[in-house]
């Protein structure tokens, strides 16, 4: 989870009626959270003794869904106080909703875990005739330093087996879920040659403690007389800004005219990030330009926040001033965008508030359509009674024009499903699908996407479909 906020003073938004005492909220995109202004002061009732009922978690529940959620107005007037909580929220839930979740810190089976960040490895599993069971996994990514790197796993790699259980179209998820929620398991390597598929030792699959560097690839392209930029960006982390910084530097010192942004995987992050990653990319941009618009229910209100405020406030680290992007802003007056089946979150922002600025020119898939913003609300009183974190819906995002309402995703100009080509090549590899037709655009169309190995892939599990849930960015009040 990543976390936005205000070193001096953070954002606290408590509600002290019923049972939402002292909860704390903090902004997200898909999450943004509240403002000083939603908080009450009249006095907290007596904090309830003896245990801790179902009946008082559910009624917590509700008091605060009346609060921030953005369809208040189809909650129900009472709590079931017979069900259990994770059935009782969802039970409340929107129909439109698709991502509010509900999780216990400290019950493991309640937080939907990340297989990137478990094992260091993201994979999908698509269909293959030529496979034992006719669907073969293919990895998309390794995290460099996990165990799965130093196990020898590389994208474009393939496997047959989880679990040494021969992958099938009716097996591939339920299989791939043990391994997401178990604390380990083997895969079955596989070299493909045309027909042939042959299996080699099995590689186990070990959970540790990840550390990601986002950033990574930043080149440099040579297209025809353009000197092309291109950057793979996974997730938005502060902590890593200054590596983000320097590539543009670099871009920018290099004399790049084009760039290509690689967010096929990015399941989001940081608002700052994204704010930064805007304000390098698109010309004629001030401190105080809009980069975000939200609105959310009667209480929450419509808000507005300028660069400097969305700069102002990291999840990490120390705060970026707008002045100190000079040397790496590269003015352009377009940007190509390859998104993917997870792209979701803040880098559905970016794309989006991109948009006003410059010419954004997306190839790929269709994004997820996280298009809404939720707050994070939790129990903050000593002791704690209840230990449950709720992250409900509570704004509707647009960007500087006002354009939102991605629900549906953004949809690429140019969609392309980098799986039907194969193999998966190297990162920033000028061949690989979507990448060239970026390329076959910046050049008229003059280079042309090869044609071999082309097949039209079904998917049937992507590693990474949980992680769109759990994106979370925090804004500042």
């Amino acid at each position: 989870m990543l976390t936005w906020k205000e070193e001096n003073n953070p954002t606290i938004l408590t509600r002290k009626s019923f049972s939402m005492r002292y909860a704390r909220s903090l902004f997200c995109c898909c999450l943004i959270a509240g403002l000083a202004a939603c908080s009450k002061k009249d006095d907290a009732p007596a904090v309830p003794t003896g245990p801790v009922t179902q009946q008082e978690i559910n009624n917590w529940i509700l008091d605060s869904m009346r609060l921030f959620y953005l369809w208040n107005d189809q909650l129900p007037a009472q709590a079931n106080n017979t069900q259990e909580t994770t059935a009782f929220f969802n039970s409340i839930k929107s129909g439109e909703d698709k991502f509010s979740i509900i999780y216990n810190p400290g019950d493991p089976a309640t937080i939907k875990s990340d297989m990137l960040y478990k094992y260091g490895v993201d994979f999908s599993i698509i269909s293959w005739p030529a496979a034992p069971g006719g669907v073969i996994g293919v990895v998309k990514l390794v995290v460099p330093g996990s165990y799965a790197a130093a196990d020898g796993l590389k994208r474009g790699a393939y496997f047959t087996r989880i679990n040494e259980t021969v992958l099938t179209s009716g097996n591939s998820v339920p299989l791939s879920e043990q391994l997401r929620t178990g604390s380990g398991g083997t895969i079955t390597p596989a070299v493909v040659n045309g027909n042939v598929i042959t299996e080699g030792a099995l590689v186990s699959l070990r959970p540790g403690k990840i550390t990601e560097n986002p950033v990574y690839q930043s080149i440099v392209i040579n297209s025809g007389a353009k000197k092309v930029g291109y950057l793979f960006y996974n997730a938005f982390v502060d902590g890593y800004n200054n590596y983000l910084l320097a590539a543009f530097q670099d871009f920018k010192n290099k004399g790049v005219s084009e760039l290509i942004v690689d967010l096929r995987y990015n399941v989001g992050g940081s608002l700052a990030a994204a704010a930064m990653i805007t304000a390098m990319i698109a010309p004629n941009l001030t401190e105080k330009s809009t980069f975000v618009k939200y609105s959310g229910n009667s209480r929450m209100g419509v808000h507005t926040l300028d660069f400097a405020a969305a700069l102002a406030v990291p999840e990490t680290g120390d705060p970026v001033s707008f002045n100190s992007l000079s040397a790496g802003r590269l003015h352009l007056p377009r940007v190509f965008v390859l998104s993917g089946r997870q792209t979701v979150s803040a880098a559905e922002l970016l794309i989006n508030n991109l948009k006003p600025y410059t010419q954004v020119i997306q190839i790929g898939q269709t994004t997820v359509g996280k298009d809404k913003g939720a707050v994070i609300v939790y129990d903050m009183r000593t002791p704690q009674r209840i230990p449950w974190i709720i992250h409900p819906l509570t704004y509707r995002l647009a960007n500087a024009s006002g354009e939102g309402n991605y629900t549906a995703g953004i949809t690429p100009q140019y969609t392309i499903d980098e799986m039907n080509r194969q193999p998966l090549l190297a990162l920033g590899n000028a061949a690989d699908p979507l990448i060239a037709k970026a390329l076959s655009v910046i050049d008229g169309n003059g280079r042309a996407i090869p044609e071999n190995a082309v097949f039209t892939r079904s998917h049937i599990y992507d590693a990474r479909e949980k992680a769109v849930v759990n994106s979370v960015l925090v804004f500042p009040k």
